[in-house]
């Protein structure tokens, strides 16, 4: 096995005249909220002898053309891990129509996502402007997406988010009942957006050939009455606005769904104020976005089913050991302080549910990897990464063992620290609704420990990684009421 660099390096970018060395043009030291073990110096200088005679990364292009695409597809569990053995945190390979260099590895990762719009920008495929929009994070670039995301940033902090725990926990029980167990439910809502997003979802894995019975034509199809709903929504948001403007009205009086975007629409009126216009295609999209990303859990929420019923009991089988029990005791101590709603409050109170919760994302984060897109040549841990090449950042050492991984939320206990884990990405493009997916999952875990009982019928059963990780045999499970 080829050992890798621990001192990640970007250096010498050419051909631009930029200097990233950690300093503000000012002189002050510019941190990138970094360890100060993991700060890695950046720095891009006017083009010079040296670079050109640098090699690029290990690796192989595989086949012309399609590279070692096929490769990636028939063997995707172990391609990338097989690659880092042989090669080192940083290699090159030909997937998907053009040359990739892959990059693993706390340093070099950080260093490149702090690079962006410098050395490297946001890349995502063609598809995403029409099953997202143009106008989300996504693909907003430079100043535009630095002046979106401050506007629409208040509206998914944690003091916005924490008045409507109630209806998410609501909207997660409802769910169990409808979707789960059968049951009456209160929000046809959330069957009609789990639909949408499945089939919204499904067309970013397919051949861009829109016609009705593709799954890209279903895609297409099913964006489209995404965006009707959330221009709906927006609309009854501005009327419940106006109502709250001259009748004392409860914003908790609003559907979950409005009350999330009432704050979108009220950061987007307030931004109008300031200069910045955020029409209503641009909320669409970048609600959009934001469903899209939930969706994205859900492997994350599936690994939970299966570690949690496979951790129910303790070492020796025993009632008192084990994940699940630790859980069930911290919601009857949270219970017994603040009674049977979920708030947020009570979240606040889920230490060992927090641990839970980043190690869903560690073991199986929403997003495997950021993508980017040179735009410059430089250098990376003593490689070329040549201008035009893609560069895959993957989020955590754990997307390489998804079938051996070990499920241990103490380890986000102690002291010492866990490996490194960045689930919602690291820079400029750090997730916006980074508090929004931890809130849910927080909550998914308080109404599974307080009220469900479950077994998975496989609790051994393997993940696939290509095209998204994934349970191969669908993660089925026995799930019924506690008693």
């Amino acid at each position: 096995m080829r050992s890798s660099s621990r001192g990640a390096k970007i250096g010498r970018a050419y051909p631009t005249a930029h200097h990233i060395d950690g300093r503000a043009s000012g002189g002050r030291p510019l941190h990138f909220g970094l360890h100060p073990c993991h700060r890695p110096c950046l720095r891009a200088k006017a083009a010079q002898s040296g670079l050109a005679e640098l090699p690029l990364p290990e690796g192989s292009l595989g086949l012309p053309v399609v590279g070692e695409t096929l490769e990636l597809i028939t063997n995707g569990d172990t391609f990338g891990t097989s690659r880092r053995e042989r090669y080192g945190d940083v290699y090159k390979t030909n997937i998907l129509g053009a040359p990739t260099v892959m990059v693993y590895g706390e340093d070099a990762v950080r260093a490149v996502l702090a690079a962006e719009d410098r050395l490297v920008a946001s890349d995502w495929p063609q598809v995403t402007s029409t099953l997202v929009g143009p106008d989300s994070l996504n693909l907003l670039t430079g100043p535009r997406h630095g002046a979106v995301k401050r506007a629409l940033s208040d509206a998914f902090a944690d003091r916005a988010l924490r008045r409507h725990v109630p209806a998410i926990a609501e909207l997660v029980q409802a769910v169990f009942d409808r979707v789960v167990l059968g049951g009456a439910g209160s929000r046809d809502r959330a069957a009609q957006l789990q639909a949408v997003m499945s089939a919204l979802q499904a067309g970013f894995n397919t051949p861009p050939v829109q016609l009705p019975f593709t799954a890209y034509g279903k895609a297409v199809a099913a964006r489209q009455e995404f965006g009707q709903l959330v221009s709906q929504s927006i609309q009854r948001s501005r009327q419940h606005t106006a109502a709250s403007a001259t009748v004392s009205v409860s914003p908790s009086s609003a559907p979950a769904f409005d009350c999330a975007m009432s704050d979108v629409v009220a950061a987007a009126a307030a931004a109008a104020a300031t200069g910045t216009a955020l029409p209503d295609s641009l909320l669409v999209d970048n609600a959009a976005a934001a469903f899209f990303g939930n969706a994205s859990t859900g492997p994350s929420l599936a690994k939970a089913l299966q570690h949690l019923a496979t951790n129910a009991a303790g070492p020796n089988g025993g009632a008192t050991g084990g994940v699940m029990a630790a859980l069930r005791q911290e919601q009857q101590d949270i219970v017994s302080r603040h009674g049977p709603a979920i708030t947020a409050e009570a979240l606040d109170e889920m230490s060992y549910g927090t641990a839970v919760a980043r190690e869903l994302l560690r073991i199986t984060p929403a997003v495997p990897a950021v993508f980017r897109l040179a735009l410059v040549d430089f250098e990376l841990q003593g490689r070329r990464i040549p201008k035009g090449w893609r560069v895959w950042c993957h989020v955590g050492d754990s997307v390489t063992r998804y079938n051996k991984d070990q499920f241990q939320p103490e380890r986000w206990l102690g002291s010492s620290g866990p490996e490194y884990s960045l689930p919602f990405g690291s820079g400029v493009r750090t997730c916006l609704g980074r508090n929004l997916v931890m809130t849910e999952l927080l909550v998914v875990l308080a109404v599974l420990a307080r009220g469900y009982e479950w077994e998975a019928v496989n609790p051994a059963e393997q993940w696939g990684v290509v095209p998204s990780p994934a349970p191969k045999e669908g993660l089925r499970v026995r799930l019924h009421r506690r008693l």
